[in-house]
């Protein structure tokens, strides 16, 4: 993974909801900027989104997008 160089720290708690607890304004607010905090540790600092996808694997997003387009409805 990309994580700024391996010095990413995540310093907001995780969220924990039992099953049948209520999920509160606060609860969802805080698992929020948590994940905005790990996807801002991955983007690179040019701001693109390194990905490894080399090799025959570079050529299945637009394939699998061209398949789904020439699927009738």
């Amino acid at each position: 993974m990309f994580l700024r160089g391996g010095n990413f720290k995540q310093t907001i708690a995780q969220v924990k909801v039992e099953d049948g607890e209520e999920i509160t304004k606060e609860t969802a607010t805080t698992a929020v900027i948590r994940a905005a905090h790990f996807f801002s540790a991955l983007q690179a600092s040019d701001g693109h989104w390194p990905a490894e996808n080399a090799g025959p694997l570079f050529f299945l997003p637009p394939l699998v997008g061209l398949h789904i387009n020439t699927i009738s409805v």
